[in-house]
């Protein structure tokens, strides 16, 4: 349960705001370290639903931060103790969670997003992907499937239920080849560790221009609308596994 005077003394729920920015737990890393525990908080207006997947997330050693069911209140948090990712329902009683990324990243800037949603339509996937979120699984998934897409986050990769990704892939799941030229899989596997366009400029000694041209050919190849959904749809075909 969320403490409203401490949120509102500028504290958090019975931990101080970290000074540095949130402590993310290292892939592999002990989490019984109190300095390598990642911190979390849960946005679900559903509070049983939230106090148990928090719960069962301390449990696993991540330290949860509080928990709240709207868009106002997790903003509200989110900008006091600064939490390494939030979990973020769809669907919220004061604003839609798609359009509740942006604010949280401006509130807490670094702050990863793994959105909840109980939809596995295409626009919704799409709307959270241009949203800016890091992440996304349906409400169907076990506790053990979202602490692991926690970590995902934390590690820069994009974890996406199977369900979604098939919502994603779309018609390229009947089989229509995509073939890419060695420089578009190269900025396809840049993107994929989550490096902005200047810095796959840098790595591949190529301007930003011409970065932004090989990705947006990227785009239109995998008829994806943004560069998370390309990534999505690139690992569910194979091509970043095969070559």
């Amino acid at each position: 349960m969320i403490d409203n005077s401490a949120v509102a003394e500028g504290r958090g729920p019975g931990v101080p705001p970290p000074v540095d920015g949130p402590k993310l737990a290292l892939p592999g890393g002990s989490a019984s370290s109190a300095n390598a525990r990642t911190t979390v908080v849960v946005v679900d207006d559903h509070r049983v639903f939230a106090e148990l997947l928090a719960e069962s997330l301390g449990q696993a050693g991540l330290e949860v931060l509080g928990t709240v069911s709207t868009a106002a209140e997790a903003v509200r948090l989110v900008g006091v103790v600064r939490p390494a990712v939030v979990v973020l329902d769809q669907n919220l009683p004061d604003a839609d969670g798609t359009a509740t990324v942006h604010d949280l990243k401006r509130a807490a800037p670094g702050v990863r997003v793994l959105m909840l949603t109980s939809a596995v339509e295409r626009t919704v996937l799409r709307e959270a992907l241009d949203s800016g979120c890091d992440g996304f699984i349906t409400k169907r998934q076990g506790t053990s499937e979202v602490l692991a897409a926690i970590r995902a986050v934390c590690a820069d990769e994009l974890p996406v239920s199977p369900d979604m990704v098939g919502a994603l892939v779309g018609r390229r799941r009947a089989g229509v080849p995509v073939e890419l030229t060695q420089r578009e899989t190269e900025v396809l596997r840049l993107l994929a560790q989550g490096l902005p366009s200047r810095q796959v400029a840098e790595a591949l000694n190529l301007s930003v221009n011409t970065v932004r041209n090989h990705t947006q050919h990227l785009l239109t190849k995998l008829d994806a609308h943004s560069r998370l959904e390309a990534v999505a749809i690139a690992t569910r075909l194979g091509i970043l596994r095969a070559r």
